[in-house]
C-alpha cells in the first residue's frame, strides 16, 4: 500500500484531513445505515492509507454507534515503519460524545494499540464519566460542548498533530465551521441502492470538479 500512502502524504507541523465517502445523490451511508454499504476495496485502501502515518482518528459518538469501528491496531511491518517516523506504534483514537452512552463492551475500547480518548463536554453526567473504561483517556471540555478548534489544539499539545477528521457529518460540520480543516479527502461512490454507475472522466478547473458517472452497463 505504499503507493496509496503517496497519494496522502502528511505536511510537517499540525494537519487536519477530513476523511468522507459519499453516493452521487450525496449521502454518506447505504441502505443499512452504515459507509461501508457505499464503500469497496480501492476506498478501503485509501482508508488505511489516510490512517497508516496519522497520529488521532477523531470520530463522533454516532458513527461510533453504527459502525462499531474495529479496535485500532496496526501490523508489525506498519508498526515498525511508524515508530520510524517518530510516530505511535498506531494511531490514537478520538471519541466526541456528550451523553457518554456507547458500546463499552466493544473491544475497540479495551483491545486498541494505544488507549482511546474519549472527549465530553462540561456538563457531561457524572455519574456517565464514571462509565468510561480505565482503557480509555477521558478528556473533559473547558465548555459545555466540544469546541473543534480547542479540540485540535488539546490534540496537538499531545504530540498528535496529523489528524484524520472521519465524521459524522455532524462532526465534520463543526470542524468545517471552526476553519480547521486543512484537507478534504473525499471519495465519490457509484454504489446506490438504484444500482451502479463507474466513472468514465474527471478533470479539475478553479475550485471544480467536473466527472462523469455512468451506469456500469454502459461503460
Amino acid at each position: 500500500m505504499p503507493e496509496r500512502s503517496e497519494d496522502y502524504p502528511w505536511p510537517p507541523g499540525r494537519y487536519v484531513r477530513a476523511l468522507l465517502v459519499m453516493t452521487l445523490e450525496g449521502a454518506i451511508s447505504g441502505i443499512d445505515g452504515r459507509s461501508g454499504s457505499i464503500s469497496g476495496p480501492a476506498d478501503r485502501e485509501v482508508l488505511a492509507a489516510v490512517r497508516r502515518y496519522c497520529d488521532a482518528v477523531v470520530v463522533g459518538a454516532q458513527t461510533m454507534r453504527v459502525e462499531r469501528y474495529n479496535p485500532m491496531r496496526t501490523s508489525p511491518a506498519i508498526a515498525k515503519a511508524r515508530t520510524e517516523q517518530g510516530l505511535a506504534a498506531a494511531p490514537r483514537l478520538v471519541i466526541l460524545s456528550g451523553s457518554l452512552e456507547l458500546p463499552w463492551a466493544d473491544p475497540v475500547y479495551s483491545e486498541s494499540a494505544m488507549p482511546p480518548i474519549i472527549v465530553t463536554g462540561a456538563a457531561s453526567d457524572v455519574d456517565a464519566r464514571k462509565r468510561v473504561p480505565q482503557t480509555c483517556e477521558l478528556l473533559i471540555a473547558p465548555t459545555d460542548r466540544v469546541e473543534a478548534g480547542w479540540l485540535v489544539d488539546s490534540l496537538v499539545e499531545r504530540g498528535l498533530s496529523r489528524i484524520v477528521c472521519e465524521g459524522g457529518p455532524g462532526v465534520l460540520a463543526e470542524f468545517l465551521r471552526a476553519g480547521v480543516v486543512d484537507e478534504w479527502a473525499l471519495t465519490l461512490s457509484g454504489t446506490l441502492p438504484s444500482g451502479s454507475f463507474v466513472p468514465v472522466s474527471a478533470h479539475c478547473e478553479d475550485e471544480f470538479v467536473f466527472t462523469r458517472f455512468v451506469t456500469k452497463g454502459d461503460s
